[in-house]
């Protein structure tokens, strides 16, 4: 149906339009007994629920015949169609529709073999006739191709197809037999073919049968699939050789990390201790990913209650952005993760930048909640389409954990637990 024409009627006060329609669901979408319909720009009015959408079936339409005497240069090929509805866009019950094809631009939408079978001065359409004007002595076989914008070939092959007819709709006072019923078999036409000299002097003429038949549609459908792991990261490995868009930089806890447990080791004021896990995400959504972060709460020492300070600032989440990722410095206490990698978005939220380190720039958050809310920060996100979860394509992040201390910081050991959530889109 795509590429074929909508009208959308009037009803209280709208204005009849037509369209372009993009695609249609399947059946039964979004409801049983509906198909939603798309289309390929915006509608110029206003439009509510119950108002008519008629889609028509476009065509191209090949005629071939072969002539018993020669057609002369200025001579005339005349196709005389079945129809009541000649040049509108509406489809028929007992005819074809020319919707929309006028003498002034059939040169553009019928084409012939050989070419010069058509194209001259005084070709026209007028109600349901099509009259060719021939350029050329025309003899053998003749291809003509209404629906069509550039060359046909020897064997009626159209180069450019623009469908453009709109066939009839299936009737069965057109079928004979008890077996002929609307949309299942096939209405029988009759379309004349004749050809003239210059004069309009008949040199041959007949009638062809067209059968038309209600449009198929085919439908198969692929299963979604989603695929979200998180992998440690050893102590000491090179983060730009994990994911390339990642800064030249390390985990220097020396304690690997695991798909469950990352430990920041022994904080002291000299530096920020780092530590990394990679998460890859595989979908074939057609629309990407999204994988959000949430933590349970500040680093915290549950024996004292003591905690670090969060490295965005503030208590807790007030949106999915703010308080907004922020830069962590040696010695000024903070905790937060920062996400690096292809799809790290630079906005809503900023992470500082898909390469930058801890020492030029990356920003950190800890995306917790205070009672009643239910934010989560976004670390990565691709709308393209499917992911493959590769690091030279799509679906690879690495998040890195920082915290560094004051001297005065009060010992113990602290804790928070993050969840990551991947979403496809949809």
């Amino acid at each position: 149906m795509a590429s074929d024409s909508a009208i959308l009627s009037a009803d209280t006060g709208e204005t009849l339009e037509k369209v372009t329609v993009a695609s249609m669901s399947a059946t039964g979408v979004p409801i049983p007994s509906q198909k939603m319909v798309y289309f390929t720009t915006a509608t110029a009015n206003s439009h509510h629920v119950g108002d008519v959408v008629i889609v028509n079936i476009t065509a191209t339409h090949l005629i071939k015949f072969n002539t018993n005497a020669a057609v002369p240069s200025g001579g005339h090929i005349i196709l005389t169609f079945p129809t009541t509805s000649a040049n509108t866009a509406s489809p028929s019950a007992t005819g074809f529709s020319f919707n929309g094809l006028t003498s002034g631009n059939m040169s553009t939408y019928v084409q012939c073999n050989p070419s010069n079978a058509c194209g001259g001065s005084s070709q026209s359409v007028s109600g349901n006739t099509i009259t060719l004007t021939t350029t050329g002595a025309v003899s053998g076989t003749v291809y003509i191709s209404v629906g069509c914008q550039s060359g046909v070939s020897s064997s009626g092959i159209c180069t450019t197809p623009s469908p453009l007819l709109i066939n009839p709709t299936v009737s069965s006072t057109q079928c004979s037999g008890s077996t002929c019923t609307a949309g299942a078999t096939n209405d029988v036409w009759k379309i004349t073919v004749q050809t003239t000299d210059t004069n309009s002097v008949t040199l041959d003429s007949a009638r062809v049968i067209v059968g038309t038949i209600e449009s198929v549609q085919v439908q198969a459908q692929v299963e979604p699939t989603l695929t979200f792991a998180i992998t440690g990261l050893a102590n000491t490995t090179n983060y730009n050789t994990t994911v390339s868009q990642c800064g030249s930089e390390a985990s220097n806890t020396g304690i690997d990390s695991t798909a469950t447990t990352v430990n920041l080791g022994i904080l002291n004021n000299a530096q920020i201790n780092r530590a990394a896990q990679t998460l890859t995400v595989t979908t074939n959504e057609a629309f990407g990913y999204t994988v959000t972060a949430s933590s349970s709460g500040r680093l915290i020492s549950p024996a004292s209650g003591l905690y670090l300070p969060d490295a965005n600032g503030g208590s807790g989440l007030t949106t999915n952005l703010l308080p907004a990722p922020a830069a962590m410095t040696a010695a000024t206490p903070a905790f937060g993760i920062s996400p690096c990698g292809v799809d790290v978005p630079t906005s809503s939220p900023n992470w500082g930048g898909t390469g930058q380190t801890v020492a030029s720039g990356a920003l950190f958050a800890n995306p917790w909640n205070s009672a009643g809310n239910a934010y989560a920060m976004t670390l990565a996100s691709y709308t393209g389409g499917p992911s493959n979860g590769t690091t030279a394509t799509h679906g690879v992040t690495l998040v890195r954990y920082g915290a560094t201390v004051a001297g005065t910081t009060a010992s113990g050991v602290y804790t928070t637990t993050l969840t990551y959530t991947a979403t496809p889109s949809f």
